[in-house]
């Protein structure tokens, strides 16, 4: 461990200053599914997190066995999984909004530390034999909730050290990390809380963090490549409501979420009711049932470095989407039935790289469904759809098996998570995604009036900006709907109103409504408008080439007192 460790900070040493995202220089194809890997700063990243989702599944072992200890009953064993789920849901959306506002590196090096004192801490009291139920669920519950703050902000800055054309890779490398800290780190954690004791594991998933740390520290500020804003930052409330907005209005994030989301609800059948088929229907023991769970891991491991990087030229991300999504659904029908263990450890297997095949698109999408500025905003909210499909798929199909049969309900999952396929494919395309263009617009395409009377940087009222048309009548139908493309992107991209109105008495008046909700938040969105604004922008002033050009007008809302 300690020459690995030498290594691993000779690594960074020679990484830091290395090339990244955003410095001009012309980027190479990635030549395979290991081509981040040339970049030792990222390859020294993806270590550190590979030990951390390892020493993180080895601590949920030597939690549970140690609750079958202090407290032997099913309720308070269920309740570590609970402890360590509950804070995905309550801290996900603040840890979106976090990482969007400070730096990144700050953010993993702070929740690092706190994870690795609430690690170490536990280690010392569980050694000491003063651990009880309630202090066990009370420091799990707070290791999830550091957890979540590092989930959030580590894919964005681990792909901000890659090349553009290496990001594909990069992003299902860091899926197929997750699936080998998956495999691996149970049977690791199995084996020391036997041979040694839970204390054991609890100061390995200690050490984990300072190897995360050692690396974190190397990283160089705004390794995130995020543009600086001239603006004060946002407050945590102001975060959070614009990235409700933004999921509420965006379609790419609803492509992201509702893809995410039946994917997972669908297909948590497959490990959800495993333990039970291997127990009750195939008569295995738990050697049997950790040979098949290895064989989807070892799937999904090679799936993610040697499959993936032949298929994802060859096909687009909807085709791909639909193969493995087809071939995993196979796979959940297919287990159901076959008895031969070893050609189900070959399904299992197949089944490995359909799932990380599609795990990795649903990341290619996430980032590619939303502006920096937002980015661990979205992502954030995608890690909360994929981890709450799955808690809330796995109780439905346990239920569902318990009424009706393992391999009844393994079919009826298979043919849902089919379905959803032509589902997807015509109200929730990918197309719309890659249609998209987030990059920042022109410096110059929002203008702002050249003198003002009054500081309105002073004032935290909402600021109103209309633009007034007028055009010919016969134009009405196209303008229209040109402006209501142009208002729901503003509205993802921040506008706290928008609305179009007409003028009765004159069909060809058109004034149009734009509100923030601070002139700050106003100077923000000058920042932050996109190139798909400006396209459509730009789009119906060609339209309206041969009318008036558009008035545009600022106004801050002033209080009136009451009488």
């Amino acid at each position: 461990m300690t020459n690995f460790l030498h290594y691993l900070f000779h690594m960074v040493e020679i990484g830091k200053g290395e090339r990244r995202v955003g410095d001009g220089e012309k980027t190479k194809p990635a030549s395979s599914g290991l081509s981040p890997f040339r970049g030792r700063l990222y390859r020294a990243m993806w270590t550190a997190a590979l030990f951390s989702y390892i020493g993180a599944a080895m601590y949920d072992v030597g939690a549970s066995w140690l609750m079958t200890s202090l407290a032997p009953s099913p309720l308070f064993v269920s309740l570590v999984v609970t402890a360590g789920t509950v804070p995905i849901f309550l801290f996900a959306l603040p840890s979106g909004a976090v990482s969007d506002i400070f730096e990144r590196r700050d953010i993993l090096l702070i929740a690092c530390g706190y994870m690795f004192t609430i690690s170490t801490i536990l280690g010392v009291i569980t050694l000491q034999r003063i651990t009880t139920p309630s202090l066990l669920l009370l420091f799990t519950f707070a290791l999830g909730a550091g957890t979540t703050m590092i989930r959030t902000p580590i894919i964005p800055m681990m792909s901000g050290l890659v090349s553009k054309s290496e990001l594909p890779a990069a992003l299902t490398l860091s899926a197929v990390a997750s699936n080998i800290g998956r495999a691996v780190g149970p049977t690791i954690g199995g084996f020391i809380v036997a041979t040694i004791a839970p204390w054991a594991v609890f100061f390995l998933n200690s050490a984990s963090f300072i190897v995360m740390i050692m690396v974190i520290i190397r990283v160089p500020r705004n390794s995130s490549n995020r543009k600086q804003s001239s603006q004060p930052p946002e407050n945590i409330i102001v975060a959070i409501r614009a990235q409700l907005r933004y999921i509420r209005h965006s379609q790419a994030a609803h492509v992201l979420i509702v893809r995410a989301g039946l994917f997972t609800l669908c297909s948590s059948a497959l490990l959800s009711l495993l333990p039970l088929l291997v127990r009750h229907e195939l008569r295995l023991d738990s050697t049997g049932f950790g040979l098949l769970l290895g064989s989807f891991g070892t799937g999904a491991v090679i799936g993610g470095i040697a499959l993936l990087p032949k298929l994802a030229p060859r096909f687009s991300i909807e085709s791909l989407f639909t193969i493995s999504i087809g071939v995993l659904a196979a796979v959940i029908f297919m287990i159901a039935y076959v008895q031969d263990f070893g050609i189900l450890g070959t399904i299992m297997a197949i089944g490995g790289v359909a799932y990380i095949t599609t795990i990795s698109r649903l990341y290619t999408i996430g980032m590619q469904s939303a502006p920096k500025w937002i980015g661990a905003r979205v992502l954030a909210v995608y890690l909360l759809v994929l981890n709450g499909g799955l808690a809330i798929g796995s109780v439905l199909w346990g239920i569902t098996a318990s009424m009706i049969g393992i391999p009844i309900t393994l079919s009826i999952a298979s043919l849902v998570l089919v379905s959803t396929i032509f589902i997807v494919r015509r109200y929730y395309s990918t197309s719309i995604v890659s249609e998209l263009d987030f990059t920042p617009a022109s410096t110059d395409h929002w203008s702002l009036p050249t003198q003002l009377s009054i500081e309105p940087t002073q004032s935290n009222a909402q600021t109103l900006i209309t633009i007034e048309y007028r055009f010919d009548p016969k134009l009405c139908d196209e303008f229209e709907h040109n402006m209501r493309e142009l208002g729901r992107a503003l509205k993802s991209e921040g506008m706290a109103y928008w609305e179009l109105f007409q003028d009765p008495a004159d069909i060809g008046h058109y004034i149009e409504i734009r509100i923030a909700d601070t002139w700050i938040d106003h100077m923000r969105q000058h920042e932050r408008v996109t190139k798909n604004v400006e396209l459509m922008e730009n789009g119906i002033r060609t339209l309206l080439k041969d009318s008036p050009q558009p008035v545009i007008s600022h106004y801050i809302a002033r209080t009136v007192p009451s009488d």
